[in-house]
């Protein structure tokens, strides 16, 4: 695999690695906002590019309720805190709340308003999302994005909160120009904060000039005052797919690691990981997959990584490639240098998507969904071996009604799906530790 060393100043991949054509983002992503057969992978590249079941169109129905509720919110993000207490963030109308629950999301309390938006909208679809971090000394860090409506270029901003939720603080953008999306927040053993997301600011600039410019930069940041203020913000590596999240997890040796989907030559769009200096000001970049993905369009699907104890990075993704097509895995284990081949996963009849995964105490899970013209299902997988061999997949949740992309998120050794559907709400479902207990769930 060819590893591409980023100093601190933004440097472009070589030309025949990276020549291609910025992409118009595709159709807004998915599930909550879309009917089910939007699950059908809707948040695919334009239809031109599609195969005949991810051309299938659903209608955008309206959100569940406009209550300032978890369950009528579009997408939810859950954090614990050292408490115990189950956070998530979410976005009703034009606000921003956090809520609370003490029962593992079968009830939450009152929310808490982080921000309302006067003008434009909140991202809060498919890959675009309000977030919330639990930090070690009891504070919360909360971040949005808000945008003009039918643009797809905005600002990040953060907030926090010092008195356990009750209130948060008045919002700050990260950057004051520029335009950013789609930001991925790690937090180290010390409390450091990594922020990574996706920049615009020099595909403004190249446009202002009247030169070409393909994507968005990746950039990076850090705070070591639990979210106050950020250094370093810089872009280090340029030319990633616009529209797609970007995923991170913190490696063996407390630095963290980031997924994301690049635009290469021939606007060949595949999955690139890069692990940060402790100082965010050097990244190394390794492609993940050769799968070929040619589009000019955005998929709207990024990808999630993992990293064991064991120091094993674990990465799942979507392509439509011409080398492959559907939803796969790969792991490396020499931190990045290069990543075993591509295993498929998911059941292609039921047009999976949306994969994500998590380690916990010497367990690996991987989760996805899959819609069958009626039911949209969670599949799981875990492996106990560092991912070198998975369990048989388990359905462990499903809906008959549009929904959002499911999360997975761990806490003192367990690991639990968090799923917001339209039909039944939000769920926190405990995922099985073995075999043993996965069968008996059934």
């Amino acid at each position: 695999m060819k590893r591409i060393a980023f100093g601190l100043l933004a440097v472009c991949l070589p030309v025949a690695a990276l020549a291609g054509q910025d992409a118009p983002p595709a159709p807004i992503s998915a599930d909550k906002t879309d009917s089910p057969p939007a699950n059908a992978n809707k948040d695919a590249p334009a239809p031109a590019a599609q195969s005949a079941t991810h051309a299938a169109a659903g209608h955008r129905p309206a959100p569940a309720c406009a209550e300032a509720k978890v369950d009528c919110a579009m997408t939810a993000v859950p954090a614990f805190a050292k408490d115990g207490r189950l956070w998530v963030a979410f976005s009703v109308g034009k606000t921003v709340y956090a809520a609370a629950s003490s029962d593992n999301g079968k009830a939450f309390s009152a929310p808490a308003a982080i921000a309302t938006v006067d003008d434009g909208v909140i991202d809060a679809h498919g890959d675009a999302r309000p977030k919330i971090v639990a930090l070690n000394d009891g504070s919360l860090l909360a971040t949005y994005t808000t945008r003009p409506d039918k643009q797809m270029i905005g600002t990040i901003f953060t907030a926090r909160s010092t008195d356990g939720g009750k209130s948060f603080s008045a919002p700050q953008p990260l950057l004051s120009e520029g335009g950013q999306r789609f930001d991925s927040i790690v937090v180290n053993r010390k409390g450091r904060i990594y922020a990574g997301w996706l920049d615009k600011t020099h595909a403004l600039k190249a446009k202002a000039e009247g030169k070409e410019f393909l994507g968005s930069g990746v950039a990076f940041g850090y705070s070591d005052d639990g979210g106050k203020s950020f250094k370093g913000k810089s872009i280090l590596i340029d030319h990633a797919c616009e529209c797609c999240r970007m995923s991170g997890a913190l490696d063996k040796d407390g630095t963290p690691v980031f997924a994301w989907r690049q635009v290469l030559d021939g606007n060949v769009r595949d999955h690139m990981v890069a692990k940060l200096s402790a100082d965010a000001t050097q990244a190394t970049a390794t492609r993940v997959s050769d799968d070929d993905w040619s589009i000019n369009s955005c998929p709207h699907h990024g990808p999630s990584i993992a990293i064991d104890a064991s120091g094993a990075w674990h990465v799942v993704w979507f392509t439509k490639g011409k080398n492959r097509q559907g939803l796969f895995y790969a792991r490396s284990l020499d931190g990045g240098k290069s990543f075993s081949q591509p295993e498929q996963i998911g059941d292609d009849a039921r047009t999976p998507g949306h994969p994500t995964l998590i380690a916990a105490k010497g367990r690996l899970y991987r989760v996805w969904k899959e819609f069958d013209g009626t039911t949209t299902t969670i599949a799981m997988q875990m492996s106990h071996d560092n991912g070198k061999s998975w369990s048989a997949p388990r359905v462990v949740a499903q809906t008959l009604d549009a929904s959002d992309h499911p999360e997975l998120i761990a806490h003192k050794g367990a690991v639990y799906l968090s799923w917001l559907t339209h039909k039944e709400g939000y769920r926190l479902m405990p995922l099985p530790r073995d075999e043993k207990s996965a069968a008996a769930a059934q």
